[in-house]
């Protein structure tokens, strides 16, 4: 793939977004193009090429200040929303010089962050981080494509979408069983947090009808109108951004607090609830967990932590790295050892100081749209590191929020997986023990 040439610009067309109920305008997408009539106007080619040479951050901050430059040009008021899309691996990158005028600007615009569904899983801490700060500037977040990748659903929990975009086959084809497995975890995002599902390429009337049929309130698509320059308004001196009243479906209120508690045990002990019991009947549930794990692959999410006093052996890392194939990202935190195994795409493991107070904690978190569930446990005081059958204090819980507030902290915590051999070690938790999902052998 060739490299972008020096010096080339981005421009921006912006295409009508509706309410289907009235198809009123709410707002428009911004939607970045390179050089007309040259290989370089697509932006599927200009992102292909800047993923191969390495310049996607470049890219994306070029396309991000075309978009709220021909906003600000045309003065689009308040009142219409402007989608703006990111990429995941760029979110955290600080702007091109210059720019900082441009953006205190834009603090008037009426902005929807479209996270794409691309690299969502490559490194949730940064994304996490990344969408918090969006929100501090009081912007709105989307994620675009929903339903494309798996990985999208997996994160809905978590990020808190504004606005749930539906991939646009959903609105083009027939329903599928594929198609109610997406619409059944928007929906229960959706009713639990009260964002508002939009649907994509709405080009029929029979579209239309489709996107209705799955509960989406918004809609854009050639039906509504196709890419173009925005119409250039009278200078606007409405409120800003921040004036929107409270019960508009576009004021920032989704905005979830992010958990304090410094360990999922902390969090999960200080609602009560908190039982004794011996690591036999801890690891026996942690088996069950590990069954609807496999079960629900796609789209799930399972997060580990591992004390100090235990090791996690090669044929349980194994199973781990299987079942990171199968379902969407796998988390182990321990202590660990220094061998490397070959990379897994979606498994993540931690080495973690001698000192963190992490490394009390057995846990086992597990996050699908269908199941969502945790066994939260910490070394009891007394249980001592020569018992056979040890004893915690553990929390089993399967209340949503308390398991996602959990497992966001874990998250926060990742590191990028590699994603090929040579780029960093994946720590293999200690020498073979008798095989279990999951479950801990003694350590010497």
């Amino acid at each position: 793939m060739e490299e972008i040439p020096a010096g080339l610009t981005v421009h921006s067309l912006y295409q009508p977004v509706v309410d289907l109920s009235t198809r009123a305008l709410i707002g428009y997408e911004a939607l970045a193009r390179g050089p007309v009539d040259t290989p370089w106007e697509s932006p599927a080619a200009l992102f292909e090429s800047a993923r191969a040479h390495g310049t996607v951050g470049q890219l994306d901050w070029m396309c991000r200040i075309s978009a709220l430059r021909g906003a600000l040009e045309a003065n689009l008021p308040t009142g219409l929303q402007l989608f703006v899309n990111m990429e995941p691996s760029a979110m955290n990158l600080a702007p091109p010089a210059g720019a900082a005028a441009l953006l205190a600007e834009a603090s008037r615009l009426s902005v929807v962050v479209e996270i794409t569904e691309r690299d969502l899983l490559a490194d949730p801490a940064s994304l996490l981080e990344a969408v918090e700060r969006v929100r501090d500037r009081r912007w709105l977040v989307a994620v675009d494509d929903v339903g494309a990748e798996t990985a999208s659903l997996a994160l809905l929990p978590f990020l808190r979408p504004d606005i749930i975009k539906l991939d646009m086959t959903f609105t083009q084809q027939r329903a599928t069983a594929d198609t109610a497995r997406v619409l059944a975890a928007v929906s229960a995002e959706s009713d639990r947090t009260g964002a508002v599902v939009l649907a994509e390429g709405i080009e029929t009337e029979e579209h239309l009808h489709l996107a209705r049929e799955m509960g989406a309130a918004l809609g854009q698509g050639w039906l509504f109108g196709t890419p173009a320059p925005l119409p250039r308004r009278e200078p606007y001196a409405g409120p800003t951004a921040g004036d929107l009243p409270w019960d508009s479906p576009f004021a920032v209120g989704l905005t979830h607090r992010m958990p304090s508690a410094p360990t999922p045990f902390a969090l999960a002990a200080a609602t009560g609830g908190v039982r004794r019991g011996r690591l036999s009947l801890l690891s026996t549930i942690i088996d069950q967990f590990a069954i609807h794990a496999a079960a629900t692959g796609p789209s799930t999410i399972v997060l580990a932590t591992v004390p100090h006093s235990f090791e996690v052996s090669a044929e349980q890392m194994t199973r781990a790295a299987h079942l990171a194939t199968s379902g969407t990202l796998v988390a182990l935190f321990g202590r660990g050892g220094a061998a490397a195994t070959p990379p897994v795409p979606g498994l993540h493991t931690m080495r973690l100081p001698a000192a963190d107070p992490l490394l009390r904690e057995l846990s086992v978190i597990v996050v699908s749209p269908h199941f969502t569930a945790a066994v939260i446990g910490a070394e009891a005081e007394g249980g001592g590191s020569a018992e056979t059958d040890p004893v915690f204090d553990y929390r089993l819980t399967y209340d949503r929020e308390l398991v996602l507030d959990a497992a966001t902290l874990l998250l926060r915590r990742t590191t990028p997986a590699p994603t090929e051999p040579g780029s960093g070690p994946l720590p293999v938790f200690g020498p073979q023990r008798p095989p279990r999902m999951f479950g801990h052998g003694r350590s010497g």
